[in-house]
């Protein structure tokens, strides 16, 4: 019997990187997935991957920032697997773009993504869960780039900073109906997102320099910090904000520290 035996998750984003691999982690522990991508061949190739450890899944194509199609993913995975129990929201995107050349269709796309997106499918998860008067747990997925402001990602860092105060706003409002939510704030981890800085070596040797622990995470260390969040060895654990990092924001905010952290060029535009 696993931590998340007969369980069941719905993970946005999960058609790769940190999403899948936290899907994939779940399902170690027996947990069923509800797999959710705005790519569904995606959601489906990482469906197929957590089968083949012994779970059920259901593989769903859904928009995050349309409450028409988040409510549709909820009523289809309910209809296919059961109640949800653990919901993950992990579905975002990124990218680099200097404030003055920042565009107000930027801005918006960012915030639409990354936090109605997040309200969207919460408040969906929750209004079910009150309607069942079930517990559940929520895990956000955060970054530190909503604790230091980072060049160059105005948008993204103030995303992210507002995944944290809510992730502090539902664990407030509905601990009491036995609902935990909790966040994630992973540091630099390996994926697509951060290959274009990882790639060039006198960048990458500068950037792990700046890491206490002298390395990078990756997203299985970020899947093991989901599963014991959505797991009940924390289960008095409601509003917190865990850093995953490798000791970075500490280094990094040291006084004069967090206006150098990443420099300009390190992403390239659009990235």
């Amino acid at each position: 019997m696993g931590r998340l035996a007969n369980k069941l998750a719905l993970i946005t984003g999960a058609g790769q990187g940190i999403g899948r691999a936290i899907a994939l982690r779940f399902a170690e522990e027996g947990c069923n997935l509800a797999v959710v991508d705005l790519n569904l061949a995606s959601a489906q190739e990482t469906a197929t991957l957590a089968q083949a450890l012994g779970v059920a899944t259901h593989a769903i194509a859904g928009n995050v920032t349309d409450r028409a199609s988040v409510e549709t993913v909820f009523a289809e995975v309910q209809a296919a697997l059961g109640p949800i129990d653990i919901l993950v929201n992990n579905a975002g995107i990124f990218e680099n773009t200097q404030f003055e050349e920042l565009s107000f269709q930027q801005w918006q796309r960012m915030l639409d993504v990354n936090v109605n997106g997040a309200f969207h499918v919460s408040q969906t998860y929750i209004r079910h869960l009150l309607s069942r008067q079930r517990g559940g747990a929520i895990v956000n997925v955060s970054s530190v780039s909503g604790q230091i402001a980072f060049n160059g990602s105005s948008h993204y860092n103030v995303s992210k900073a507002a995944i944290s105060e809510l992730t502090r706003c539902l664990a407030v409002e509905f601990g009491q109906f036995g609902i935990r939510t909790n966040a994630l704030a992973p540091g630099i981890i390996e994926t697509a997102m951060t290959r274009p800085a990882l790639s060039d070596p006198a960048l990458s040797a500068e950037w792990k320099q700046r890491i206490p622990m002298r390395s990078y995470g990756t997203v299985e260390h970020v899947a093991d910090l989901a599963l014991f969040l959505a797991s009940d060895e924390a289960a008095y654990i409601n509003g917190e904000i865990v850093t995953i990092d490798g000791g970075a924001v500490p280094a990094w905010s040291k006084p004069g520290d967090a206006t150098r952290a990443i420099r300009r060029d390190w992403y390239p535009p659009g990235q």
